[in-house]
């Protein structure tokens, strides 16, 4: 007896633990959980509140700390610029007929001040190659310039002139009328006063250099034989997949000159390097950051579908079953098809006291149902403006599609073997996106969404009992919209929905008139479906 106690004993000590070892991971996991809820319920409620808090979004303009920010400002002219180009300092140019060409305008300056003065080569070309660009000449920009020492030579036989006012005036006030006249510029650096027409600059385009395209449709094609009616109805929306760098570049051409020049790669650097005159350069900065802010502005969208599906149906029945018999004759009663299904309560049996009687049974059947089924699916999305995006929930299964029997035939005799070819379906839901955010705060949303849900897969048999067939049919249903809408910041649009509803009543008697105590049934459904698509944007500012 004690040793039975003993083996026992371990038995028992080993359940228990493993029993608390099992308890205790349960407990980890629905710790785990609980703390992943919390956190995807916290992080949802962050995204909301950005949609719709216009305070909060107002206070975070607000720094309360010391801060820089502006273009830099030019220090005094004392502290860098020679004596000669203060504002205190007079000089006085004096030229024969008072009009003077650029180039001699340098030789004297440094005659008369001793600074350095270099004339780059397109300072020299005629002004008329440096007027806006045409669309009539938008083939002929592309060849550039012509030669800087060509156009030089010829352009300084025929260089323009500008009058010089008599008197001492200081030296960057002349400077600047004769460069304002000419239609150049000049600026002071390396100890050297240099004259030009066009700069070089890099400019940097905040997109993404992949490319990126989006194509959605929605529609019925008609595809049926000769002679037989045909329907085609479908809405298409399609986004090219073109390189950001590159419409941008497109976008620069009409704000340079005839000599302007522009180079974007496209590679992964996202620069744009530019050169023409500081006018035409101004217009390009300006585009360019105009630009940048709308392509690095952010788009939040709760893309929401509230699906409710009410149903409600009563069936009722009265079977009578009455035999009568004697000896010498029967009479049978039967009842009528009943439309109650088998999933009917039932109850009866009533049965008389009299032989002749005996076998007579009374079925009452009624059944009622009502339901109501509230789907609700959110989709919480971010995405760049004009820059597409995708979700995907999707169920991929499988079914019997074909079946083929074969007989094969052996010395023992004859045998079949079956042959099964299966198919896949894929449903879910598949939204695509492509926000258009204005700078007036207007979001222009190119929208398309498909539902799609496979109810349960319906069997069909063929053959006799010995040889039987069975195949599997599907059906799907499905909700989808392709449309392009316009929303505010914060409110909430209904964008599509959809209302359907049915009813059906049936009933079975003896006579049209005859009342349901003799024997009879009915069966009545009502049923409705409601469908809201519901999108909510706002619009974060880029830099």
């Amino acid at each position: 007896m004690n040793a039975m106690s003993f083996r026992v004993l371990p038995l028992v000590a080993a359940s228990v633990l493993s029993g608390c070892a099992h308890v205790r991971l349960g407990q980890q996991v629905d710790v785990q959980a609980a703390s992943a809820a919390a956190d995807v319920t916290a992080l949802r409620a962050g995204f909301d509140a950005k949609l719709a808090a216009a305070s909060a979004r107002r206070a975070q303009q607000d720094v309360d700390r010391p801060w820089l920010a502006g273009a830099p400002q030019p220090v005094a002219r004392e502290v860098t610029l020679p004596a000669a180009l203060r504002g205190e300092v007079q000089t006085s140019l004096m030229f024969p007929g008072g009009r003077v060409d650029l180039v001699t305008l340098g030789e004297q300056v440094f005659l008369a001040t001793g600074i350095q003065v270099r004339i780059s080569p397109e300072a020299l070309l005629p002004a008329e190659g440096f007027s806006p660009r045409l669309a009539s000449s938008a083939g002929s920009s592309a060849s550039g310039t012509a030669t800087p020492s060509a156009s030089a030579a010829a352009a300084h036989a025929i260089a323009p002139t500008v009058a010089v006012p008599i008197g001492a005036h200081p030296l960057p006030r002349l400077l600047d009328l004769a460069a304002h006249r000419l239609g150049v510029y000049w600026k002071y650096e390396d100890s050297v006063i240099r004259f030009f027409r066009t700069e070089t600059r890099v400019f940097n385009v905040r997109a993404l250099t992949l490319k990126s395209s989006a194509s959605a449709s929605l529609g019925r094609s008609g595809k049926t034989s000769g002679g037989a009616f045909e329907s085609t109805s479908g809405t298409r929306i399609e986004s090219e997949g073109g390189s950001p760098i590159d419409a941008v570049k497109a976008k620069l051409e009409p704000f340079l000159t005839r000599a302007g020049v522009v180079v974007a790669n496209g590679d992964a650097s996202g620069l744009v390097v530019v050169t023409d005159t500081r006018d035409a350069l101004d217009r390009v900065a300006t585009y360019l950051d105009r630009e940048n802010k709308a392509l690095t502005r952010r788009v939040r969208l709760v893309f929401e579908e509230i699906d409710v599906v009410s149903n409600n149906s009563n069936e009722q029945g009265i079977d009578w079953n009455v035999l009568y018999a004697r000896t010498e004759a029967a009479l049978r009663l039967s009842p009528l098809t009943s439309l109650v299904s088998s999933v009917a309560g039932a109850g009866s049996s009533m049965a008389s006291g009299r032989r002749e009687w005996e076998g007579t049974a009374l079925v009452i059947k009624a059944i009622s149902e009502i339901g109501t089924i509230v789907r609700r699916t959110s989709v919480p999305l971010q995405t760049l403006n004009r820059r597409p995006v995708t979700h995907a929930v999707r169920t991929t299964f499988s079914y019997i599609d074909q079946v083929q029997v074969t007989t094969v035939a052996s010395s023992a005799g004859t045998s079949t073997a079956p042959s099964v070819t299966q198919k896949e379906e894929t449903v879910g839901s598949f939204l695509t996106l492509i926000p258009d955010a204005q700078d007036d705060g207007q979001i222009l949303l190119s929208i398309a969404y498909d539902n799609t849900v496979a109810q349960p897969l319906k069997t069909l048999t063929f053959g006799s009992s010995s040889n039987q067939v069975q195949l599997q049919q599907k059906t799907i249903e499905g909700m989808g919209t392709v449309q392009q809408v316009e929303l505010r910041p914060g409110q909430p649009v209904v964008i599509s929905g959809f209302d359907r509803s049915h009813a059906q009543y049936d009933r079975r008697r003896i006579d049209e008139d005859a009342s349901l105590l003799f024997g009879g049934s009915g069966k009545a459904t009502k049923q409705r479906a409601t469908t809201v698509v519901i999108v909510t944007a706002q619009v974060e500012e880029g830099f």
